[in-house]
């Protein structure tokens, strides 16, 4: 066997989990644009923005907190990933 430690990068971890909350925020910010009473949008659109989605200020909101919680959860996930795989 290998003495080697698998280790998550931080930087593409990080772009990887921003890309895939903007894409969601998106996913859900434009499926309440086109159903207003679906119930599961407004949820997570409220997580990154309180105004409403037809306001550009929400979609701008929404995505750079998107990137920034991306970035923190990801720096949190991989510390403790790459100090637990070293034990």
């Amino acid at each position: 066997m290998s003495d080697t430690v698998n280790r998550i990068p931080l930087v593409p971890a990080a772009w990887a989990l921003s890309a895939a909350l903007v894409g969601t925020f998106i996913l859900c910010a434009g499926l309440e644009l086109l159903w207003p009473n679906l119930p599961v949008a407004h949820g997570w659109v409220g997580l990154f923005t309180v105004r409403p989605v037809t306001s550009a200020l929400s979609w701008v909101e929404g995505i750079i907190g998107s990137v920034a919680f991306g970035w923190f959860f990801a720096a949190i996930f991989a510390w403790v990933f790459n100090a637990l795989a070293r034990s």
